[in-house]
């Protein structure tokens, strides 16, 4: 069996296995809704969910990890990505079906980010299939859901940010990695079904 990079790993648990869902698109383009949805779709007992946006910073687990990064001399700006990180191995070993919802916007970062988790999963000899799933939507239409959601209370990047995101943003399909895309507008319904389809194709590789 090999992977992405056509590295060998071994297959002894080719049947029981971790898989990494990566959720990817701008914000306010529904990827929150769509991994919820997913969650409950594949059974909440069997996935790890990961989101920047979600994680609870003034938690225990949080800021003992915190304390032990600043221990190690870890620049700050690192500590919330390598508490996910952290959350995927746990996942990996796990044999979890993790769901990463994140803009994702830099490729170099994202290759070396799934290096990482590879990596991770070879070492302890399992499999680890990458789905990656984009989602994409008119930014107009972005802007004015985290315009909402910001009026409710709720999170979102500032304009100049958001401006940042849609000129940064593209599609990585052709940079090699198993790919499905859904419409930010569609019913979450039809979204879950495609990305469904799209895992049971990886697991027949």
């Amino acid at each position: 069996m090999s992977n992405r990079k056509g590295e060998k790993v071994d297959d002894r648990q080719s049947t029981n296995h971790p898989t990494l869902i990566l959720i990817r698109g701008l914000p306010g383009s529904g990827k929150t809704h769509l991994t919820t949805a997913l969650r409950d779709a594949i059974g909440r007992d069997k996935v790890v969910m990961l989101d920047p946006d979600s994680t609870d910073y003034e938690s225990k687990e949080y800021l003992e990890h915190v304390e032990a990064q600043t221990a190690e001399g870890v620049d700050p700006k690192l500590h919330a990505y390598r508490f996910l990180r952290a959350k995927a191995y746990e996942g990996i070993a796990a044999n979890k079906i993790i769901l990463w919802n994140q803009p994702f916007t830099n490729l170099g970062i994202f290759n070396k980010m799934i290096e990482r988790l590879e990596t991770h999963a070879a070492e302890h000899s399992v499999r680890l299939p990458i789905l990656v799933v984009e989602v994409e939507v008119d930014p107009a239409l972005a802007k004015q859901r985290v315009l909402s959601r910001k009026a409710e209370g709720g999170h979102g990047p500032s304009d100049n940010t958001f401006t940042r995101f849609v000129g940064d943003y593209a599609s990585f399909a052709s940079e090699g990695f198993n790919t499905v895309t859904v419409r930010g507008e569609d019913d979450v319904a039809v979204s879950v079904s495609t990305v469904m389809k799209g895992l049971e194709r990886l697991g027949q590789k």
